[in-house]
């Protein structure tokens, strides 16, 4: 066999073998590679996911570095005994109180409300804040405590008003919460503070700074001096470069000593235009949308002075806006005489005697913002009229009323320059319980009971005429208001001693004694009558045109009651 065809045979051997035991062949080669290959991925992994831990760590520290340089400072630990936040609470209750006095709060009071800690993570302190603001001082509170970076928040914050138009104060209970992390280094204030190096008045823009530590090494940054923010826009050393009045806060002069609070905002939020600020308070829901306003004049119709009177009164407006100021008045032509209508509509008048009686017109002028193109006029008539003779009472008797009696009168009048049929009666303040007046006719009934008290009672009646408006005269009747004593007056005995008779009446509420004879005549109350015969047991007298029995033991009321039964 040559030697080129042992090669070949060769060849195919390999190849055969090769495909026969190729499994053992390819885990005999491969195999090691392979095993390398993958504890190398391993590898790669295990690093990629410490990588990965290494910087989620590290974004977890610088995270917690950011926080702790923006949380409130806790206490000392070195000086406590465990973890406390005593001084970051009083710091957090200066840094309100003085926010709350920069955007113009009123009536403030602010008070701490307690401590909870969480493990040893955090301690949370609460302050209180009660105040009274406008809708855009709070606004502006909200819009700089949330802006500025600092870990807390408002938890509670509740809003009450009374007055729901124009710009009301809004009473403000407010509870605020920050966190002290108990990790964060103790600092003695909240932001870093440095002190005025020289006097500035209130139009300096270079600031003069004892130290700039823990200040930005860069400008941009805002500071407080007193109550005015102002932005660094230039650094060179210890001397700034400030922009004044920033937050729209009013400049101010500062001395020499003079403390500079850094101002920490919230990169995102640094920045707040007026027009931004504007749009905040653009809307505020705690004022009712004001209304379309149109001023009218309220009618009042014409007014009527009686000589030797004067008339004031104020002409009414209404449908215009109270913010705009009140209407002001002014007199068109000539007022009559003696006559006065001052700025704000009030109308004065007492006219002279010479001045005849009739109709006047006072015509005026009314300006305001509400009114339609700012002006209107109008006329106000005014009568001027004579006074009437009153009426006056034709007797001045004294009518007597007997308690529990019916009673009715009516009342004479005096002649006057009315028909008397045209007055309307009617009774004044104070008038007795019960006692009552005929509007047409003024006759009084009235039947008075044991409450009213015995003696003189005067009884107004008014009487007015049919004029518009209507003259009054005021009359008083005095009325004798007694006990009845026909009530109590009874037939008590009967004497006789031959043709010598006589009948004994007695008064049991006043055990008076009176002895009649026959044809005695007697009046006893509203009862007139006289004695015509006198029996054993009983007497006959008259009242009126009657004749009447009067037992023993019965009291004239008794008797009479008789006559009514007949």
């Amino acid at each position: 066999m040559q030697r080129r065809q042992q090669y070949l045979l060769g060849g195919l051997i390999a190849v055969v073998l090769i495909w026969q035991g190729s499994g053992w062949v390819a885990s005999a080669i491969f195999g090691p590679f392979e095993t390398r290959r993958e504890e190398l991925t391993r590898l790669q992994q295990a690093v990629a996911d410490k990588g990965d831990k290494l910087l989620s760590l590290a974004r977890a520290r610088k995270l917690l570095k950011e926080w702790q340089a923006i949380s409130l400072p806790p206490d000392d630990l070195a000086k406590s005994k465990k973890p406390s936040a005593r001084d970051a609470q009083r710091l957090y209750m200066q840094w309100l109180t003085d926010l709350a006095q920069l955007c113009g709060f009123e009536e403030l009071k602010v008070t701490t409300s307690g401590q909870t800690q969480k493990g040893n993570v955090y301690i949370a302190v609460v302050v209180k804040l009660d105040a009274e603001a406008k809708y855009d001082q709070l606004v502006r509170f909200l819009d700089l405590f949330y802006r500025t970076e600092l870990m807390h928040r408002v938890t509670s914050l509740t809003i009450s008003n009374k007055v729901f138009e124009g710009d009301p104060a809004l009473k403000i209970s407010l509870d605020a919460e920050g966190l002290a992390l108990i990790a964060a280094p103790s600092r003695r204030t909240i932001f870093p503070q440095t002190v005025l190096d020289a006097d500035i008045s209130d139009s300096d823009t270079t600031l003069e700074v004892v130290s700039s530590t823990g200040f930005p090494k860069e400008p941009g940054f805002r500071v407080q001096v007193l109550n005015e923010f102002l932005k660094v826009v230039e650094m060179n050393g210890n001397r700034w470069t400030v922009e004044r009045g920033v937050e729209r806060t009013v400049p101010s002069a500062a001395a020499e000593g003079t403390t500079i609070d850094l101002v920490r905002m919230k990169p995102e939020q640094s920045e707040r235009t007026l027009e931004e600020f504007r749009a905040l308070i653009a809307s505020n829901i705690f004022v009712k949308p004001p209304p379309a306003y149109r001023m009218k004049l309220m009618a009042s119709g014409e007014k009527v002075l009686t000589r030797g009177k004067s008339l004031d009164f104020t002409i009414g407006v209404s449908g215009y806006d109270t913010s705009q100021g009140k209407p002001e008045f002014a007199v068109v032509g000539t007022a009559p005489p003696g006559l006065k209508l001052d700025r704000f509509g009030k109308v004065s008048w007492k006219p002279a005697d010479d001045i005849p009686a009739g109709r006047y017109e006072l015509k005026f002028e009314v300006r305001h913002p509400s009114a339609p193109q700012g002006q209107m006029a109008e006329t106000q008539a005014i009568r001027l009229r004579d006074p009437k003779t009153p009426p006056k009472l034709v007797t001045d008797q004294t009518p007597k009323v007997y308690l529990n009696r019916e009673w009715k009168f009516q009342p004479e009048l005096t002649k006057s320059d009315d028909n008397p049929s045209t007055y309307t009666w009617k009774l004044g303040d104070r008038a007795p319980a019960g006692l009552a007046i005929n509007a047409k006719t003024g006759e009084l009934t009235w039947t008075p009971g044991d409450e009213i008290a015995i003696g003189e009672l005067p009884v107004a009646m008014i009487i007015s005429d049919n004029d518009s408006p209507p003259q009054a005269t005021t009359l008083t009747l005095k009325l004798n208001v007694q006990d009845d004593a026909a009530q109590f007056t009874r037939l008590t005995g009967i004497f006789a001693l031959g043709d010598n008779k006589r009948a004994l009446l007695t008064d049991q509420s006043t055990d008076r004694k009176t002895e009649l004879h026959e044809g005695d005549a007697f009046a006893i109350s509203d009862l007139q009558g006289t004695i015509k015969q006198i029996d054993r047991k009983f007497l006959i007298m008259t009242l009126g045109q009657r004749e009447i029995r009067w037992d023993m033991g019965q009291s004239l009321r008794e008797a009479q009651a008789r006559l009514k039964g007949n």
